[in-house]
């Protein structure tokens, strides 16, 4: 029933706009009231992810049509859950008005006739709103102003593209083991299946439709992988050779560890602070038939869990903004807050300090982030290198197909935001 369906989808709506995580919502929500309600779930998934993507815009009408601000966070919800579907036609609107009014009935049967004349004073309204809506960039963009203005700051050619994309539903890209199959037998077994797909590299294709990952050919006896294409970088970047011992610090969910153990024979340690992580670790490496040696401790100046033998590469992929995958994570844009960088900036710079004294001399770390913001990427190696001695940076060669500025690697159709430095220990 579908005013169920805007009911639960507003009540994990509602825990995002008190500060929540919208996936850990997702699922505490459904576990606590959904009963029955598996078939619906694509549904309240799809409003969802679609009214938080759309806070901006929702925001804005909501701030038009109502004078006092709303008591009920719950009903507030509700209103961007509806607001988003017409906007999005995803029904007849005076049939998702209706819904919406027995959805409201059961949070408080009291506002149900406030949802109704807010609801059916937008749908007459629509097009003066959605016009005005144009004038005020934060509504039109969906971002917090202050994301806005710190996009075009940094990216003064290319800021409304990087919005725009983040604004885009991801694409399901995956990567191919090559020691199991090659590109062009998995293409036609897609083909086969009527799965559309375009291939995007060597290794790498994208599949037109999303799956559930269970149903992607391949993937349970880990013939491929669910990795985005920029990220599918960092395996070629580090530069690995046989029989090289390599530490994965920060490893978790080890999609790129895994990559790395695809493309050579190397002795791998991952490490993770996050127990529930590290379990995600060991299911993909052994869902690939590898092995390596996963640590759950964390990284700190004392390491304690390593045996001082040096590490001939270390990929730090440090904890960030993600500010580069907000197409991914849509939730990430509104919980940020502006001075939330420092902060990533100096745990970033803590952890290269921690991992470096690790790296035998002539190694070299690759530095990996998922943001866009300078703050977290190139100031934090540029404070690296003017702290430490030994170390020198080497220039990065990204593909053709890799959209970029230097080391930043710009979200763009096929893939997402990343940011890359190469440093090598002399």
């Amino acid at each position: 029933m579908m005013s169920q369906s805007q009911l639960l989808a507003a009540k994990i709506v509602e825990q995002v706009l008190i500060g929540k995580n919208l996936d850990k919502s997702f699922q505490l929500v459904l576990t606590k009231y959904s009963h029955n309600e598996e078939e619906n779930i694509p549904q309240i998934k799809d409003m969802t992810y679609g009214a938080i993507r759309d806070l901006g815009k929702s925001n804005f009408y909501i701030n038009k049509l109502v004078k006092n601000k709303i008591e009920n966070l719950c009903i507030e919800s509700l209103l961007h859950i509806v607001l988003f579907q017409i906007n999005h036609e995803r029904s007849n609107d005076f049939t998702l008005v209706n819904q919406a009014v027995d959805a409201a009935k059961k949070i408080d049967h009291k506002k149900s006739s406030f949802i109704n004349a807010v609801l059916r004073n937008f749908i007459r309204n629509k097009d003066n709103l959605q016009k005005q809506l144009k004038e005020n960039e934060s509504a039109l963009y969906s971002y917090p102003k202050w994301w806005i203005e710190k996009v075009k700051k940094q990216y003064p050619k290319n800021w409304q593209d990087i919005l725009n994309i983040g604004n885009q539903r991801p694409p399901l890209t995956l990567r191919i083991n090559l020691k199991k199959l090659e590109i062009k037998q998995y293409s036609n077994n897609l083909d086969e299946e009527g799965i559309e797909h375009s291939l995007v590299g060597d290794e790498c294709l994208i599949i037109k439709k999303p799956l559930d990952v269970n149903k992607i050919p391949g993937f349970l006896d880990g013939k491929v992988s669910v990795q985005d294409l920029g990220a599918q970088l960092a395996a070629h970047i580090i530069d690995l050779k046989n029989e090289q011992k390599v530490l994965d610090a920060c490893s978790a969910p080890g999609g790129k560890a895994c990559h790395m153990l695809e493309l050579s024979s190397i002795k791998l340690t991952a490490i993770e602070s996050d127990e529930q992580r590290t379990i995600k670790i060991i299911d993909n490496i052994k869902r690939q038939g590898f092995k390596a040696q996963i640590i759950n401790k964390k990284i700190d100046n004392k390491n304690e869990w390593w045996d001082k033998q040096y590490f001939d590469r270390i990929l730090l992929d440090v904890p960030c903004s993600a500010s580069g995958i907000v197409r991914r994570h849509v939730d990430i844009k509104w919980l940020r807050r502006i001075n939330d960088f420092q902060n990533f900036a100096d745990n970033q710079l803590t952890l290269l300090r921690a991992t470096w004294p690790m790296l035998k001399e002539g190694g070299k770390l690759l530095y990996v982030t998922c943001s866009i913001f300078e703050e977290e990427n190139k100031d934090v190696i540029e404070e690296f290198k003017k702290k430490i001695n030994n170390v020198s940076e080497i220039d990065i060669k990204f593909p053709s197909n890799i959209t970029h500025i230097k080391n930043q690697v710009i979200p763009s159709d096929n893939h997402d935001g990343l940011f890359y430095a190469l440093l090598k220990k002399s």
